[in-house]
Parts: structure tokens; sequence; C-alpha cells
């Protein structure tokens, strides 16, 4: 019989795959106590605070502008230090943050004011640390496992999108609107406990030559490699787009079924739930669809189908349970091709850009495609108030259509595969 003792084994789990699951366990998490906020600052907004449509799009305008400010200095910034610390200190400072909120309530002192500073400061803090996580990721997982590792990543988006209305919804039912935000701050200390335990270590940067730096150039190089490579560089101005077009949308959505049909919190969660659930069908098929038609059939089947289907929401009629199924319908079909697309489009980018640039070309595609978020937000205030919600959802809907035309030229129909830049200059990539 064969010597069967039992012998000490190596871990079952690699390093780096347990860095990534932590990565992604800290990140869901986070992302489901974030859709408690945004579920739960504008419905204060309008149901406690009793706010106009102009004042309910200047609160989502605030949280997005830091998308169109910060993203290149922030790449800069992130690409030249480790990762790990900043991502610490972010969650913490959010957790202190969002918690302003309802302790503010219960002194009888909460504003508009205040929601706005919690918005523009939570902006800021999600543009660092969204970009701080996306540059991570390859550096956790090798290159075959990068569309798997973004479908697992934006599924967690996803499932935030999912849970956090539905939990908001009840939460606002049992506790109010202002003390649900207790969530999103245990949601941070729960991320910040995560990226704590990450053995990846980035201590030692390689030093930069002695030269004198061109900030101008280092800050719009990721920039140049997504303005260069034509297909990033189309799916980029279409997620602009549809960014800009969701944000009106979004604002119109709360008005009209809050306040215009008077539906409250648990049919408003519960349309968002159902948005979340496509996000989660979208992100879980997209490495098949990769692997199938290739990265840009993939993004363009997918939009051309969930995208028309936001023009049922102002076209739902009927009762209230019908009016709700078909919203939720809606939401899900879209949203199940905005997850479908964001794996795609994240995939591609860190395909598409070498090592020392991948916070900055991060960076650089938020700005094009989260910089256009603060107009289409005050923007569906204006219309809001002026023409009414209804008409601002139809809006919407019509102007989403014009987001595809960016992805039907060639650069993207064509694209296969995208070659991984490997080297530290900054060059273009190869589209296979």
């Amino acid at each position: 019989m064969p010597d069967r003792r039992v012998l000490p084994h190596e871990p079952r789990i690699p390093p780096g795959e347990r860095d990534f699951l932590r990565l992604w366990a800290g990140d869901a998490v986070s992302q489901i106590g974030s859709q408690i906020t945004l579920f739960a600052l504008p419905f204060t907004a309008v149901a406690v605070l009793h706010v106009s449509g102009d004042q309910v799009g200047l609160l989502q305008a605030l949280y997005t502008l830091p998308f169109l400010l910060m993203p290149l200095p922030a790449g800069l910034w992130l690409d030249s230090r480790p990762l790990r610390p900043v991502l610490i200190t972010v969650n913490l400072f959010c957790a202190v943050l969002v918690l302003s909120v309802p302790l503010a309530a219960a002194a009888g002192a909460l504003g508009l004011t205040q929601l706005y500073v919690v918005a523009v400061l939570g902006g800021a803090a999600t543009v660092t640390s969204d970009i701080a996580k996306v540059a991570l990721l390859p550096r956790l997982v090798p290159a075959e496992r990068l569309a798997s590792a973004n479908s697992r990543f934006n599924t967690g988006l996803a499932v935030g999108a999912t849970s956090g209305p539905g939990l908001a919804g009840w939460l606002t039912t049992l506790v109010g609107a202002p003390n649900a935000l207790f969530g999103d701050s245990l949601s941070y200390l729960f991320c910040a406990g995560a990226m704590a335990r990450l053995e990846h270590r980035e201590d030692a940067r390689p030093a930069r030559p002695p030269r004198k730096r061109n900030l101008r150039e280092e800050v719009t190089a990721g920039l140049r490699v997504v303005a260069r490579y034509a297909p990033l560089r189309n799916i980029a101005v279409h997620a602009a787009l549809f960014n800009a077009c969701a944000q009106l949308l979004n604002v119109a959505l709360v008005v009209y079924l809050v306040r215009e049909r008077g539906y409250g919190g648990g049919a408003y969660g519960l349309v968002l739930v159902c948005g979340g659930l496509g996000g989660v069908l979208g992100t879980v098929a997209a490495p098949l669809l990769i692997r199938r038609l290739g990265h840009g059939r993939a993004i363009l089947a997918v939009v051309t189908v969930s995208v028309p289907a936001f023009c049922i929401i102002p076209a739902a009629h009927g009762t209230r349970a019908t009016v709700v199924a078909l919203c939720s319908f809606a939401l899900f079909t879209g949203s199940a091709g905005a997850g479908a697309g964001s794996v795609v489009s994240a995939t591609v980018r860190h395909l598409a850009s070498p090592p020392d640039l991948h916070a900055r070309v991060n960076a650089a595609y938020r700005l094009v495609t989260f910089g256009s978020m603060p107009a289409g937000a005050l923007a569906g205030g204006l219309l809001v108030d002026r023409i009414g919600a209804h008409a601002t959802l139809w809006t919407a809907a019509v102007a989403l259509l014009f987001a595809l035309l960016p992805l039907v030229l060639a650069p993207v129909r064509t694209l296969r595969a995208v070659e991984r830049q490997d080297r530290a200059a900054p060059g273009l990539p190869a589209a296979g």
C-alpha cells in the first residue's frame, strides 16, 4: 500500500486569483451600497425636500460633474502610485461622507445644499476609485482571462444595480430615505476591508528616467490612445451619447413614476431592480458573445436589440401594474445591452493599452463617455419642468437611437480581436 499520509498542500486558489476575488467582492458590495445612495438621494430630494425638476437635475449633474473634470488628472496621478492605499482611503472617506446625511436628518438640519455637497464629493471619489479598480484588474489576471474577469467585475456592478434599488426601496419604506444611507456607509467599510486584504503590492514603482516632465503630454497620453484607435474611439463616442441620454431618462423617470403617477418607492425600485437583472444577463453573456462574434459585432448586436426597448417606457399606459411591468421590461432589455457593451469596451481598453497607461487610458475613456452625463442630467431637469416628464422620456428614447450610429461604422463592425499591448511605449494597437 502506498503511503497515504496527508502532506501539506499548496493553496488551491493562486494569490492573484485570491486578490481578484477580494477586489471583486469589495467592489460588488460597494456597488450595492452605491445604488442605495443613487436611489435615496434623488428620492429624498423629491419626496422629503419637495424640490423642483431643475433641482433634481442639478443634483444628478453635480454627481456626474467630476466625471468630466477629474479623469485625466486622476489617471496620471494613479499611474504614479500604488493603487491599494488609494482604494482603502477613498472607501473610508465615502463611508463618512454618506453617513453625514442620516446624521443631519436626525438632527433636523438636512437641506438641499448638503445633498449637493454629498453628490459632488461622492462623484469625485467614485471617479478615483473606479479608475483605480479598472487599472488594477489587468495586473491581477492574465490576458486570456481578461474578458471573463471583466464580465465578473461588471456582473458585480449589475448585481448591485439589481439588488441595490430593491434594498433601497425597502429601507426607504422601513426607515426613511435619509436613514437608508446607513447601508451604503457599511458597504464602503466592507470594501475598504477587502482592499486592505489584497496581497498584491505596488510599493516600488519603476523610477522614471531623469528628464524634464511634460505634464501636458503625460496627462493626454491616454486620450491619444483612445482617439487614435478607431474602434475604441467609436465605442467611446457611442457610450458618451448613450450616457447623456440615459441621464436624461433617469431624471425624467423618477419624477414621472414618483410624482406624476404617485407610485412611490416600491414600484420605482422594482423598475430599477429589473434594469439591474438585465445588466447581470448582459455581463454574463458578454464573454460568449465575444468568442462567437468578436468584439465589434458583439457590442453591435446587443445594442441594436436593446436600445430601441427604451421607447417602451414613454409608450407604456394602462393600469399601474401594466405600466410598471412595461417599464421594467424596457429597462431590463436596455440594461442587458449596456451591461454587455461595458464588458466589451473594458476588455478592448485593457488589451489596447500598455500596462503603464492603463489608468490614463481608462481615465480618458471615462472623460469622453461620462463627461456628457452632467449635460444630460441638467437637460433632463430643464425639460421636465418645461415640457413634462412624459415628453422628456420620449425625447431621451428617440435620442438614444442616434447613439447607435458610431457602432455601425466599419472600425467597430469589423473588429474581431485586439492584440494585447505589453510594451511600455504607448503605441497604437493592432486589430485582428
